[in-house]
């Protein structure tokens, strides 16, 4: 047919996916199209968003991260399959392609943040959100959904295709927050209950109608 589209070979959908990942892994300041949502006024909260990569974060910043980190979800890993190590979890926040957005209070501390990575899965370019964590007493005020706005914004933009995160199935305040707020789905790639995993793999799709229902 005149003027019909040539459909892209699977490797050159490959070649095109790679493409994708690769400019957003060489973005220097992901957050520089998003101003109105670097900053969280609400629930009696001041707060602000920035957006550091791994190499950039200074040693008392990283320990800070860590730290949360393992408040948050030591008990969890612990009750799992996989259990805790120190060095390892370091080693995922440090890895040169860990990406994070940070949330600061009126004092400068850390008080939550979130950790994400741009890559393939299927062939396809995705997020991936390695971690959500919010300071014990700060939560359930509307900040993490307001991380997973941003990265949703952020996703759309580099025209990755989905968001994708691994939750534990003993976490029920996590499963819910992701599929009842924010509405994740089961991914294909997510073990069958059969299989007895402790966790799952939840996905979103990023697309106009997401992004149009999002309000910072």
């Amino acid at each position: 047919m005149p003027g019909a589209k040539r459909r892209l070979t699977r490797k050159e959908k490959i070649t095109q996916s790679a493409a994708i990942v690769d400019s957003a892994k060489k973005a220097t300041d992901l957050l520089s199209f998003l101003p109105e949502w670097t900053t969280y006024k609400k629930h009696d909260l001041d707060l602000k968003v920035e957006y550091k990569s791994a190499p950039d974060l200074s040693s008392e910043d990283t320990k800070t991260i860590f730290d949360l980190l393992k408040i948050n979800m030591e008990s969890f890993y612990n009750k799992s399959d996989w259990g805790w190590e120190d060095n390892f979890k370091l080693e995922e926040l440090t890895h040169k392609d860990a990406r994070f957005l940070i949330v600061r209070d009126s004092t400068d501390k850390i008080v939550g943040f979130s950790h994400f990575r741009f890559d393939m899965e299927s062939n396809y370019p995705i997020l991936y959100c390695y971690e959500l964590q919010i300071e014990n007493a700060i939560q359930r005020k509307g900040i993490g959904k307001h991380l997973m706005s941003i990265l949703t914004l952020i996703a759309y933009k580099f025209k990755l295709v989905k968001i994708l995160l691994t939750v534990f199935k003993d976490n029920t305040a996590g499963l819910n927050f992701y599929r009842n707020s924010l509405h994740f789905g089961r991914d294909e790639s997510c073990p069958y209950d059969e299989e007895g995993k402790c966790y799952l793999i939840l996905r979103k799709s990023v697309d106009k109608t997401e992004i149009s229902n999002l309000k910072c």
